[in-house]
Order: structure tokens, then sequence, then C-alpha cells
């Protein structure tokens, strides 16, 4: 698997300057560890100089996980008409082999949960739009937004939710382009993942966000480019799955300026936000666990966008950004 993934990142490598290219595995490394047990499974991944966070985390730019007809389409799964032999679990075994397949993923920054609400041509559609969200394209039959809630208290580990914690810093750069620049260093898992985000507007009006995961050094390089009016944010987020859904919950802290000059954009000691992303045409979000108290709505609103709070002055600047 890891031969063939590398090859046709290779072939995508090698093609004409400006083409674009984009593969996609049907499977990935992290499922294979859901058909052994975790020593076997550390073994493996020692033997090939991999961890799980460069395994998870760092090799993929997104993942998918189309939930298994078994749950939620249990009559469109039958072992019946798997004439290949492809199909072999019953519909019992496919769930239980499913929600392991959810947790082995669990961790990645850009994990999206494609199930069972719709029927199968608009399954496509969404899933069509997820990988447009993580290229940065707009996809051409089905929109997904991001909804903001702020929250006024949360307890997820003491609810027996699986959490997935990281601590982000995220880094504004000078943009000479028209697009927001910012890096992100990620922890989580013990592992460090660095990435660029660049962020631009459609033609609709959307955010459309293209994150590209490098390198210590060259993160170290981009970090010298860092908008003097901006200071550094640190999000420690909890990752969680509720219902099929994905949500990220967001404590978001200003991080503490090295100059005495530079004092922090707002006054807080921490404001909490709950990130969904939602199809238009569905009730757009289900509700949360009860472990989560929303207070309001915040999308669309700058006062709540890292961007906004990141600014030295926030009188200064008022560019749009979330």
């Amino acid at each position: 698997m890891m031969t063939l993934e590398s090859s046709y990142e290779a072939i995508c490598m090698a093609s004409d300057a400006g083409e674009k290219c984009l593969v996609v595995c049907d499977r990935g490394i992290m499922d294979a560890s859901v058909y052994c047990d975790e020593e076997t499974w550390s073994r493996v991944m020692k033997s090939v100089g991999l961890d799980h966070s460069s395994a998870c985390d760092a090799r993929y730019d997104g993942v998918l996980h189309l939930v298994t007809a078994a749950d939620g389409a249990e009559e469109h799964y039958n072992l019946e008409s798997n004439t290949e032999g492809v199909r072999t679990e019953t519909a019992e075994q496919a769930r239980h082999l499913d929600k392991r397949t959810h947790s082995a993923w669990r961790s990645h920054p850009w994990l999206t949960f494609i199930d069972n609400s719709t029927d199968f041509n608009n399954k496509v559609k969404r899933a069509v739009a997820a990988i447009c969200g993580v290229v940065g394209e707009q996809a051409p039959n089905w929109t997904l937004r991001r909804r903001k809630f702020l929250v006024s208290a949360a307890n997820l580990r003491q609810s027996g939710i699986d959490v997935t914690t990281s601590d982000c810093d995220y880094t504004y750069l000078v943009s000479t382009d028209g697009k927001q620049h910012r890096l992100r260093r990620r922890v989580a898992d013990g592992g460090v993942l660095y990435t660029h985000i660049k962020r631009s507007v459609n033609e609709r009006g959307e955010t459309m966000d293209v994150k590209c995961n490098i390198g210590r050094r060259s993160y170290l390089e981009l970090l010298s480019h860092q908008d003097p009016d901006r200071l550094p944010i640190r999000v420690v987020r909890q990752a969680f799955v509720w219902k099929h859904r994905h949500f990220c919950l967001n404590n978001i802290l200003c991080a503490a300026s090295s100059s005495n000059e530079r004092q922090s954009p707002r006054t807080f000691g921490s404001i909490m936000v709950l990130n969904c992303w939602c199809e238009d045409d569905a009730n757009l979000m289900l509700p949360p666990p009860e472990v989560v108290q929303l207070e309001k709505e915040v999308t669309g609103m700058l006062e709540y966008s890292l961007f906004y709070l990141s600014q030295v002055n926030p009188n200064k600047l008022k560019e749009a950004g979330s």
C-alpha cells in the first residue's frame, strides 16, 4: 500500500508545472490497524519507521470516512449480491469494524464523515464536496458550510465521549497576494505537524482553505515573515464524533507577547467555540451532546475569528476572516 501510494505521488510530482494533481486512496495505512491487535500494529509501524502521527496525521491531507451501509442504510447491505466475495461480514460485524476504523483515524486534523442520511447519489456528491474542501476548490453539486457556536461550558472528558486533543499554534504571515496566509504547528500524540494554510474567497463569497503540510525547516523559514500587526494564537482543540458528525471544540487562547509594548489583542481568559461542518440541504446541524452548552451562534461574526483575535490593535484592521 505504501509503495503504491508513493509511486502515484511521485508521478504527480513529476507532472508538468502548474498542472493540478490529486491522489485519492481507496484505503489508508491506518485501516490495517483495525484488523490486528495493538501490539502487532506497533511492531509493524516500527518496522517501516513510522509512528501514529506520521502514519495518520501527516501522510494524508484529508481523510473521508464513508460510513458503511450497514449503519443507516441496512436495506442496501446484503451478502447475496456479493458475487466477487469482497463483502464477508454480517451487518453487525460491519458496524463494529466501521467504528474501529473511525477510531483509527480520529486524530487526523481534516477528518470528514459521510453518513447514510441521504441516498447513495447524494452521498457521492457529499464526498466530492469534502474532497473539494480539502484542496480548496468550489464543490460543483453540494455545499458544505462551517457553523460556529460560542460555548459557555463543556466537560467532554467526563462524558465518556472519545476525544482527541491537540495543541495548535497559529501564526499569521505578511500577505502580498490578497490571500490570508497562516502557519499551524500542531502537537498531538507525541508528534508535531507543520502546515501552511492559504485562505481565499470564492465567487460565492465562501472561504476556501488550501492546507499544505511542510517540514520544520520550511516552517521556520516562513515564520520569519510573521505579520508584525498580529500575535500568535494558541488553540487547544478537542475533536470528537457525535452521531456520525465530526465536531471540534476549540479553546482559544491569546499567546503572551514577547514585548511589553505589544499587548494581547483582546483581554480574556479563553473563548470556547464549537465548529461543525454541515450540509446546506440538511437540518444543518445535529444538537451537540448535552455536556456541551451552547450560548449563541457566531458563524460569520468577525470578533470570534482567529484572524480578528490575533490583531495587536483590533480597531486598526477590519479585514474579514475566520
